[in-house]
């Protein structure tokens, strides 16, 4: 499906312009608003083109003005290492020093928590384009929450990986997953529903990421004799089980599971070999839509940015654009003012709400002007936050293909199935 040739017209000409016709000059301080990706580390191989996802949404509404009568914005884009610990440490730096009116991110669940400490102390508004776990459902209250993300939890993921499972004919599941705020109940989520639905778990098998062998933890799993094993981990760690599993003299033939922790071109290149990962089947929130609203963005990533998206790059984007429109909404860069406008902006509210996507930001923000009503659908598919911040998504199962040296999506579960 291909974008209306006006959205994509639209959002190229307001990029174009920010180099050859500013339009007007901004006035007042500008609007800070903190990035938080993990450029190193377990997830380095994915922040850089989340960092890009995020500044698309910034330049096009930079190119159309600015925000709150003509104030630029401005990212501050930090690196966490994916470390949660030092998540919180720039998150504190991004709200003390910089003065950030929000935070998008960031990327690991288990960073992602410990930055909401530092946001809802502050209250200011954070926005995780892929954090998953079903744990920042339960870390803030609905009656005062700062927490949103544009990524479903991971509890009904759960439910599409135990249901493939048994459609492949597998009675005998390992789950092996990473032990932090992530893995751990995504881990034992799978293992519930994989039971209650009849199966039986042979083995669950934590791990501690980043570490340059898996050889103890993939031998445990081949012991327990599985018939398939359900992989939640990050790219390069699982890239490495992938590459210790093959070099077991002795293994059991098993299918592997993924789920969209390893769904990046980093899970291939750490395996080694693309043959080593060649058939591997996995989960993922379906954050590629073939929809306008996400062709508009991809085409105009890739003509600002000279590279293919990544995974998630839509999330964030849409993360993005939905701060920046509650900004315009609230009418002030106040935190509370921004996080109710959150709720406004991501929903139709009354039935004279109009939907505007990526490329569409400028007239979006031109309607906020009006005392119109906006409803945003994103890059990345529906981004209706309910009370808890949360929002819910297709999934896909997706099959690495070595020959093609990519993921293709094999199969595609509507969201009202696992609800």
């Amino acid at each position: 499906m291909r974008s209306p040739p006006w959205i994509l017209a639209t959002l190229l000409f307001a990029l174009s312009s920010s180099c050859t016709n500013p339009g007007p000059g901004p006035r007042g301080e500008p609007i800070k608003i903190g990035v938080i990706v993990s450029l190193t580390g377990a997830l380095g191989p994915v922040g850089p083109h989340l960092a890009n996802s995020a500044r698309l949404a910034a330049r096009e509404v930079n190119a159309a003005g600015g925000l709150l009568g003509g104030r630029r914005v401005e990212l501050v884009v930090v690196d966490d290492r994916t470390d949660p610990a030092f998540a919180a440490r720039v998150a504190q730096e991004l709200v003390e020093d910089e003065g950030v009116v929000a935070i998008v991110g960031s990327l690991a669940s288990s960073a992602s928590l410990q930055v909401q400490t530092v946001t809802a102390a502050a209250e200011i508004p954070q926005v995780s384009c892929c954090s998953t776990s079903p744990d920042l459902t339960t870390a803030q209250p609905a009656e005062d929450r700062f927490l949103f993300r544009t990524v479903p939890s991971d509890l009904l993921q759960s439910v599409v990986v135990s249901r493939y499972a048994h459609n492949i004919a597998c009675e005998r599941l390992a789950v092996l997953h990473l032990d932090d705020s992530y893995g751990n109940p995504f881990g034992m989520a799978i293992e519930r529903n994989f039971r209650d639905s009849g199966g039986t778990v042979v083995a669950r098998v934590p791990f501690t990421g980043e570490r340059s062998s898996y050889t103890t933890e993939v031998r445990m799993i081949a012991d327990a004799a599985p018939d398939c094993v359900a992989l939640v981990a990050f790219p390069v760690d699982g890239g490495r089980i992938l590459r210790d599993w093959s070099g077991l003299a002795a293994r059991p033939n098993v299918t592997w599971i993924g789920t969209d922790g390893i769904k990046d071109p980093g899970f291939p290149t750490a395996a080694g070999s693309r043959g080593a990962v060649d058939g591997v089947v996995g989960t993922s929130p379906i954050v590629e839509p073939m929809t306008p609203e996400f062709n508009a963005y991809s085409a105009a990533y890739e003509a600002t940015f000279s590279e293919p998206v990544g995974i998630f790059g839509g999330s964030q984007y849409d993360a993005m654009a939905l701060v920046l429109l509650a900004i315009e909404q609230a009418g002030n860069t106040g935190g509370v003012a921004i996080r109710d406008a959150l709720f406004e902006v991501s929903q139709r509210t009354t039935p004279g709400d109009r939907v505007f996507g990526p490329g569409q930001l400028s007239l979006a923000l031109q309607r906020i002007r009006d005392g119109l009503g906006v409803d945003y659908e994103g890059a990345a598919g529906p981004v209706d936050f309910d009370e808890l911040g949360d929002v819910v998504s297709d999934y896909e199962i997706w099959r690495y293909d070595a020959d093609a040296e990519r993921f293709v999506r094999v199969d595609t579960i509507p969201a009202s199935s696992v609800q």
